[in-house]
């Protein structure tokens, strides 16, 4: 992958707030959305890709903004994740 590319995860409690951190991400900068994926226990995490700065402003967008939903958990930015990590966010299955 492009050392310029970046992942970024925003975890919330509940699908309404990571649809709501998804939206905010989106509209702040220039991101690709990756999934929205239900983990356990209520929590869900939204996966988003693009240059490191841009995924930087979304994710603290979306941070921001989930926030006056629900409570968010964590968020990270990865900048230029290996291959190998890409195949494993692509084999996460969603938990029933």
């Amino acid at each position: 992958m492009n050392p310029l590319t970046a992942l970024g995860f925003i975890e919330t409690y509940g699908r309404v707030g990571a649809v709501e951190a998804a939206d905010a991400a989106l509209k702040a900068a220039d991101v690709k959305l990756i999934s929205i994926r239900r983990v356990s226990g209520g929590l869900v995490t939204v996966v988003i890709k693009g240059e490191v700065a841009a995924v930087q402003s979304a994710v603290e967008a979306a941070k921001i903004r989930a926030m006056r939903l629900c409570r968010i958990v964590n968020t990270n930015v990865i900048p230029g994740p290996t291959d190998s990590t890409l195949k494993t966010i692509s084999k996460i299955k969603r938990k029933k």
